[in-house]
């Protein structure tokens, strides 16, 4: 061993602090290069060997333990040295190696020790540092296995910030470079933030990051490993830290959609994220957004349901909620949205009736956005059948405890039933599936129910008649079956009633005595043109041809030809006080013809009409 190596090995027992002892070891080391320089130094390989040994001793002494926290930053420029006498010398690294474990290991007792204070860089030589490359020992740590292991990373941590700050003048280091070079964590996120904050002073001028926590929270954070809401969690760790919420969840939402993906949060969870957003709107809607772009339909309902039986849902979350379920719920098949429905109803049932109002009004938003797209667009509404109208119509009366089917979304269920034979052509079957139809829900509903409160007139424009093309098209045996089954449904009446008025509206103005002789004539055809107390749909087809053109048109009629029939009807509908004729009205309307026969009498002339009046009257 030579002299200068024995000069430095005398070092290690110096008591100086600091800087003292830092310009101590480079003095030696200086003295210790000028020497090999001047003279051939056989002993170069054992000086080596004896400056480690001495270095490892110092460090793991007891002796030397209550200095070393104000002289390990000179260590690592010690360790540096020796790195490039290793190199030069081109000897095995496997000393070395210890030197550096040692080294590490020492720096994170003192850490800890001093509560983060301590250690730190007594220099300020720039060239200096750069040559000691303190951040190169951060590479040394691939793992952090347990608290031990943690120290010694946060004591490197703080070294190589301070060394990139005393080199560039700046933090040019960043949390997240340093933690993407672990390659193993056994300890958690909470464990790893409790220690920092632990330590919180020492990186002061170096504080961790979100785009660092969000980094932890990828690789070292298990959602499901324990009961603990994760996002308690991390806004607990925003807290502590004094991070900002809403720059984490904006950045955290990618890791979140991951998460979600991956099925890495309980539903519990991710209602708990939702409450603790519900004073931030705008990431609120974010978040909600992201979770319901990576899950069912079925699981964003039940986080609803969830939701609603806890009684969380404000006025914000509400708002978002309605916005993300009417995104999701138009496109869905109805069997899943049948479903989904029960299921709410299913749940309403045990829900506190504090929290009902809320979750009726957003189902029944829900449920009115799916039938507006659905019902209304002919890329959906072609797969609803009768039995998904009957069973919709049903659960959303029980839903809504009410018979009243002028709700939005009743309306709209009830209109798709005059919809449900688009393609079908022919009059007298679109009217006779229309009335079955209405005779295979609960009749109890019609009957609370006035129709003409409830069906619109355009509903009906494929139903109407072209008169009197096709009416007369209308044969016996379907006249017949249209009468024998509307069962006297309500609905099914007020619909036949509509239909003949419209039709008749369309009448052209100088075409009414011709068009009324050829009703006259049909009613005889079908066998329909004596008055019977129980035959509904002629007694209004009569009725509506009265009211509509005889009665009001009494001279333009008696010119007519042929009409006995339809007259004849009336005055004994009439005779027979039947509850839908307006007695007046007939009366009325004997007394104009009347009169007209009279004036026609003085003129001496006859017509067809006058002599049947004359006999009936």
């Amino acid at each position: 061993m030579s002299e200068s190596a024995s000069y430095i090995g005398n070092v290690f027992d110096d008591n100086s602090e600091e800087q003292l002892f830092f310009d101590t070891v480079i003095s030696r080391f200086e003295n210790y290069d000028i020497s090999n320089r001047a003279h051939q130094n056989k002993y170069f390989s054992t000086d080596i060997d004896y400056i480690i040994e001495c270095a490892i001793t110092s460090l793991t002494s007891s002796e030397h333990l209550e200095r070393l926290s104000k002289q390990i930053d000179a260590f690592f420029y010690i360790y540096r040295r020796v790195v490039e006498y290793n190199a030069y010398n081109k000897k095995s690294d496997s000393q070395l190696k210890e030197f550096q474990e040692k080294l590490l290991q020492e720096s994170g007792n003192v850490f800890k020790s001093t509560k983060g204070l301590k250690p730190c860089l007594s220099i300020t030589n720039k060239a200096l540092i750069e040559r000691m490359n303190i951040q190169q020992h951060l590479g040394a740590i691939t793992e952090i296995k347990d608290i031990e292991k943690l120290s010694t990373f946060f004591a490197l941590c703080n070294l190589s910030f301070q060394s990139s700050l005393l080199v560039y003048g700046d933090i040019r280091l960043q949390w997240i470079d340093i933690l993407s070079k672990i390659r193993q964590w056994n300890i958690s996120l909470v464990i790893f933030i409790s220690h920092y904050v632990e330590y919180k002073l020492a990186f002061e001028r170096f504080p961790f990051d979100i785009p660092a926590l969000i980094h932890l929270i990828r690789v070292i954070h298990q959602p499901n490993s324990t009961d603990v809401s994760p996002f308690a969690i991390f806004h607990s760790i925003l807290n502590d830290l004094n991070l900002d919420h809403k720059v984490f969840f904006n950045l955290f939402l990618t890791t979140f959609g991951d998460g979600v993906k991956n099925k890495l949060y309980k539903e519990s969870h991710i209602c708990q994220l939702l409450r603790l957003l519900t004073e931030r709107e705008d990431l609120l809607s974010m978040s909600l957004s992201t979770y319901a772009s990576h899950v069912s339909i079925n699981d964003l309902w039940y986080i609803f349901l969830y939701l609603s039986t806890a009684g969380e849902i404000n006025q914000t979350m509400e708002k978002q909620l309605v916005l993300i379920l009417n995104q999701r719920i138009e496109k869905i098949p109805v069997a899943t949205f049948k479903t989904n429905y029960k299921l709410a109803d299913a749940w309403l049932k045990t829900m506190k009736d504090e929290n009902r109002p809320t979750f009726i009004r957003i189902v029944d938003t829900v449920l009115y956005t799916f039938l507006n797209k659905q019902l209304n667009d002919d890329q959906y509404s072609w797969k609803f059948t009768l039995h998904d109208l009957q069973d919709l119509l049903s659960m959303t009366l029980r839903f809504l405890s009410t018979i009243d089917l002028q709700q939005q979304s009743c309306l709209l269920i009830i209109q798709h039933l005059f919809k449900l034979d688009k393609n079908v052509t022919t009059k007298f079957i679109r009217i006779k599936n229309l009335f079955n139809r209405l005779n295979d829900f609960d009749q109890n509903l019609w009957e609370r129910n006035d129709p003409a409160c409830i069906i619109r007139d355009e509903w009906l424009n494929d139903y109407s008649f072209y008169i009197p093309q096709d009416w007369l098209m209308l044969t016996k045996n379907d006249y017949q079956t249209l009468s024998s089954i509307h069962q006297n449904n309500r609905w099914s009446i007020h619909i036949w009633s509509r239909l003949v008025i419209l039709s008749l509206s369309k009448l052209e103005t100088n075409k009414w005595n011709e068009t009324i002789s050829q009703l006259n004539a049909w009613m005889i055809n079908v066998k329909h043109d004596i008055f019977e107390a129980n035959d509904t749909l002629t007694i209004i087809f009569v009725k509506s041809i009265f009211d509509i053109v005889i009665s009001k048109h009494t001279k333009s009629v008696l010119f007519a030809s042929n009409i006995e029939s339809i007259l004849n009807y009336i005055l004994h509908a009439s005779q027979d006080k039947h509850y839908s004729i307006d007695i007046k009205q007939v009366d009325d309307f004997i007394q104009n013809v009347h009169h007209s026969i009279k004036d026609i009498l003085s003129l001496n002339s006859t017509f067809s009409l006058l002599e049947f009046l004359i006999v009936d009257l």
